[in-house]
């Protein structure tokens, strides 16, 4: 009886995303079952550590021995300025002309500009992010 209900219990924990809530009974069985409690631990430490690239050396904590390449925020800022300048000086343009279709066209087009700058930003900076995160949820 106890096996099947550990393997029952373990195959739920398997079936989980990577870092979704554990179910309250699968939580309440690891609490009780040491054999299960421990295989647990042991399976979500060897998927952290083959998460990680390949060292050639030792590492005691290779978690807190990432190095993260730090971000050159200075292009980002620049372009952000440029763009800011751009809306107002076509926002200033727009309150002369008291065109509906312009200003149709100009929200379109800076709302477009601006989701295209966001995305590019993330893309190109995808791995800082990514390390980021991990950091957050350990």
């Amino acid at each position: 009886m106890k096996n099947e209900t550990c393997e029952k219990n373990m195959d739920k924990f398997l079936a989980l995303d990577k870092y979704e809530r554990i179910p309250l009974g699968v939580t309440l069985h690891f609490l009780c079952c040491k054999k299960c409690r421990t295989q647990a631990r042991y399976l979500t430490l060897a998927e952290r550590y083959t998460s990680e690239p390949i060292r050639e050396t030792p590492v005691k904590n290779m978690l807190e021995n990432i190095p993260i390449k730090p971000v050159s925020m200075a292009k980002w800022i620049i372009s952000g300025i440029i763009m800011i300048l751009m809306m107002v000086t076509f926002g200033l343009f727009l309150n002369k002309t008291d065109s509906t279709t312009f200003a149709i066209i100009f929200n379109v087009l800076f709302g477009l500009i601006i989701t295209a700058y966001c995305s590019i930003f993330v893309a190109a900076n995808m791995d800082f992010f990514m390390k980021k995160s991990s950091k957050l949820w350990n």
